[in-house]
């Protein structure tokens, strides 16, 4: 099985993205990272062993575009099976393996996998709880199997509006797709992340600078604010 890791990267530190990218290169198989440059490449990366380096104009959609376009490369060359991993985000050693294996056992088109929650300075909070294949899958936790790549058109073609949720409407179209699912139990993803919903998951308060993710009364889009904002604005502890 020829596998596709597409990333998504923008302004990230190099250390990050050597780190995301080391880790897709420690996979077992024959695995190919798809290194998607947001309109500000790093020269370096061309150099990199095992990578694809697309470069694009900056989209300002949170990466949706950029996962579109390194998917729809990944299934033109041929690729039987595509995963997205963030940049700042890492795999387990034996990630895409488990996949591929649960897909040959199955004969599921689609696996979904558990992840970690980790905060920004390194600190592990747990397994998530929510992207648990049922309820929801986050990017960073799927293998698609070809009969499945039609869902990544997810990526593309809609009010960029809503790519600040584009991970929701991603799931919402590989659940309308009637795939057959396998969801992984095992924490093969890691998952860096500064949503305060991930602090109160593992009953934690969180930082004023973590972010949430809300539709305001009156606003027909999700937008983005940070908890402190949140708290002005007579939210509570528990949303």
């Amino acid at each position: 099985m020829r596998v596709a890791v597409i990333s998504a990267y923008y302004k990230e530190p190099r250390h990050v993205l050597r780190r995301c990218h080391e880790r897709v290169l420690a996979q077992l198989g024959d695995v190919t990272h798809f290194m998607v440059a947001d309109g500000f490449p790093a020269s370096e990366v061309d150099s990199w062993t095992g990578v694809v380096h697309i470069k694009i104009p900056n989209h300002a959609d949170y990466g949706d575009t950029p996962r579109g376009v390194g998917a729809a490369c990944a299934a033109a060359n041929g690729f039987d099976a595509i995963c997205f991993l963030d940049s700042d985000n890492w795999f387990e050693p034996n990630h895409v393996e488990t996949m591929r294996m649960i897909v040959e056992k199955t004969g599921a088109q689609v696996v979904t996998a558990a992840r970690n929650i980790f905060t920004a300075d390194g600190r592990m909070l747990g397994i998530c709880k929510e992207s648990n294949g049922v309820d929801f899958s986050d990017t960073n936790c799927y293998l698609l199997t070809r009969t499945a790549f039609p869902a990544c058109t997810a990526w593309l073609f809609k009010d960029t509006r809503e790519s600040i949720v584009g991970d929701r409407r991603f799931w919402d179209a590989v659940q309308t797709g009637g795939y057959m699912r396998v969801h992984s139990t095992v924490p093969t993803v890691n998952y860096v992340s500064t949503l305060a919903s991930h602090y109160e998951m593992f009953g934690e308060i969180p930082p004023d600078d973590s972010k949430m993710i809300l539709r305001l009364t009156g606003r027909q889009h999700f937008q983005m604010i940070s908890y402190a904002q949140f708290k002005a604005m007579g939210g509570v502890p528990g949303w």
